[in-house]
């Protein structure tokens, strides 16, 4: 979160708050009043910003019927962009960093899809400390706007309820012990 600090005060902090948002879902197509009301940067300054993107090969522009919608482009310049603007995987990192030291701590999940601004996270282990984990997530909320659902099972509910079906789809082991 420090990298997007440094940009915002060297750079058009409108131009930064539209990318955010860009970045927030880079496959979604935004219509310009949508991204302007979503960044909090007038239609006029958005519509300037976006042409710009688009003259710089960052955005590109589709028309459906009268409208125009927005997007991020697939392309070198947007994937560098993204190393800076997509930081949930950072955060995940801090969280891990935090929570790895917890007694009785074995395993963390990621489950469910990755989002940019939330995850859920299956923390397996005995007798985890509930407050800790709390404050740990609390801390992150507040620092980077970024909100982490845990839930703590020890590995025999988490097994019971794998084979209930109950943790189907998609999981992701960021820590195991």
């Amino acid at each position: 979160m420090e990298e997007i600090s440094v940009f915002e005060e060297l750079f058009d902090k409108k131009v930064i708050a539209i990318l955010k948002i860009l970045f927030k879902d880079s496959t979604k197509e935004f219509y310009l009043q949508e991204l302007s009301h979503e960044a909090k940067v007038p239609m006029a300054t958005t519509l300037r910003i976006l042409n710009k993107l688009n003259k710089m090969e960052i955005v590109e522009i589709s028309k459906v019927s009268r409208f125009k919608l927005y997007k991020l482009k697939d392309n070198k310049k947007v994937k560098f962009l993204a190393s800076v603007f997509k930081m949930e995987t950072r955060i995940l990192d801090k969280f891990i960093e935090e929570i790895k030291v917890l007694p009785g701590l074995k395993q963390v999940i990621l489950h469910g899809k990755e989002h940019s601004d939330r995850a859920n996270i299956l923390l397996i282990g005995d007798e985890l400390d509930t407050g800790e984990i709390k404050r740990i997530c609390a801390e992150i909320k507040e620092k980077h706007q970024f909100t982490i659902n845990p839930l703590s099972l020890t590995e025999n509910q988490y097994e019971q309820m794998s084979q209930m079906g109950l943790y189907s789809g998609q999981k992701k082991v960021l820590l195991e012990k």
